[in-house]
Order: structure tokens, then sequence, then C-alpha cells
């Protein structure tokens, strides 16, 4: 006698019949327990790293001979170079990323050292691959960051040395000098290319429309040419292991603070 197999199709199916006697509440719980399994397979397929897992131990650049690595390559020298020679009036940042220190190739690790002079500021920004880990090491620092899950709400925070505050993955975020003496940070990446983007920056400094700007901040031409200039007059933290001013004017503050309402409250 054959037998022939009938594929099943296996399937979530939240709206079937309830079963006898089955009540309401009895209903709804099988419904969220059978959602959450759907979750529980669908999750690990959504999530990403900030970097890719690597087979080896460690990445091994292309310019590099295998043979002549020593602890030379696991060393990384430059980190209070640029921040030494910094104006301490102004801010400035040195990175150490895989760009500047190759051996992070694949280890989700970077670093970076801040110097803010009185009255500076780390511009609203975000990193898009990695979570930061900030540590003030002198004077004190107003820091804060915008939880788009609720609504743009701004939590904020006064550090003082030794104290630490974590800025999540891809969350807009700050640092100002409030005090008037200098102060000091470290900050601690879980991806060796976290990347930054400045808002004033993206906003203002890259070929958006005016009409775009205005309409979007419900101003008009004089105001964004203003901004735009401001801009350009503080540039943003230079690249790793060179310093670089970024004093944030107050029609710029201003406007960066009607960014965050438009953003997450429209």
């Amino acid at each position: 006698m054959a037998y022939t197999l009938q594929p099943r199709p296996i399937a979530f199916q939240l709206d079937r019949p309830p079963h006898a006697g089955e009540n309401d509440m009895a209903v709804l719980a099988r419904r969220v327990q059978l959602l959450f399994m759907a979750c529980a397979v669908m999750v690990p397929l959504c999530a990403h790293a900030g970097d890719p897992d690597i087979l080896t131990d460690f990445v091994v650049p292309a310019a590099v001979d295998p043979a002549q690595i020593n602890g030379t390559f696991f060393t990384h020298t430059g980190l209070l170079a640029g921040v030494a020679a910094a104006d301490p009036a102004k801010f400035a940042v040195t990175k150490a990323t895989a760009a500047e220190f190759p051996a992070l190739l694949g280890q989700s690790v970077s670093f970076a050292s801040l110097v803010y002079g009185a009255g500076t500021v780390n511009p609203p920004h975000l990193h898009p691959r990695a979570s930061e880990l900030l540590l003030v090491v002198k004077g004190t620092l107003f820091v804060g960051l915008i939880d788009a899950a609720r609504n743009g709400t701004v939590c904020t925070q006064t550090l003082a040395a030794g104290d630490m505050f974590v800025f999540p993955k891809g969350m807009v975020h700050f640092q100002f000098n409030n005090g008037t003496g200098e102060a000091r940070a470290l900050s601690a990446f879980g991806s060796a290319g976290p990347g930054t983007v400045s808002l004033p920056a993206a906003l203002f400094d890259t070929g958006i429309d005016d009409v775009v700007l205005e309409k979007s901040f419900h101003t008009d031409a004089g105001t964004i040419d203003v901004l735009k200039h401001d801009n350009q007059l503080a540039p943003a933290p230079a690249p790793a292991q060179s310093a670089g001013a970024a004093l944030l004017s107050r029609p710029a503050a201003m406007l960066l603070c009607l960014v965050a309402g438009f953003l997450f409250t429209s």
C-alpha cells in the first residue's frame, strides 16, 4: 500500500475560533503568547551589529606583512597628541578609530579624547553605528540626549569628574561646558568606526535648498543665511589627531532647539 505525504503549512493563526469553553481572557493570552513566539523568531533576523563579526582574532590590513606584526601594531600613541596642542579656549577632539588605529578593525571598539574650553559645546550630533560611553576626567559638563521613543523627551545631566553617561546608538546628543574652567572627557564607542553626523553641518553645510530649510523651520531666508554663516565660522570638531573649534552661536543654538521640536513632536 502506498502512502502520499501531504505538506502541512505552518503558520501563526491569531484569529482562529476559540476552543470550546475558552473565555475571552484565555483567547487573548493565547494570542499574546503566539505574538511573542513570532517576535522571538523575527528579532534575530532583524538585529544587526555595528561591526561585522570576523573569523580571525584580528584583521591584518592589506598593506601590512603578517610576518612583521609585533607589539607596535597593537599600540596607538596619538590619542592625546591633538588635544595637547589644542587651544584651551576651544573645543577639540582626537579620535582613535580604525582609520587612525588599524588594529581596531573587527574589534568593535574605539576611543576619543575631548577637551572643552569654558563656554564651548560639542554640538548636537549622533553616532549611527555605536553607543558612546562618556567619562568626565576634569571639570564639569552639562550633557543631554533626545529620546525619540518618548516624543523627543530631552534627558540632561550635569556631570563632574569621575561621572559617566551613556549615549545610546543613533540618539542625538550634546555636551556643553557651562563652567568657567576647562573640562576634559574620554569616550568609548562600541564600534571601530562609529561615525558622526553633526546636526549643524548636516542641516546648513550640505547644500540643502534654502526654501526647504525655511519651510521646515518656519522662518525666513535671512535667518537661514545667518545660521549658515555662523556654521561656517564655527566648524565641527576637527578629525582625528587634530584640533578644531566648535563654538555654537546663540542663533544656531536656538534653531537647534527648534530642530528637536519639529523632528520629534510634529
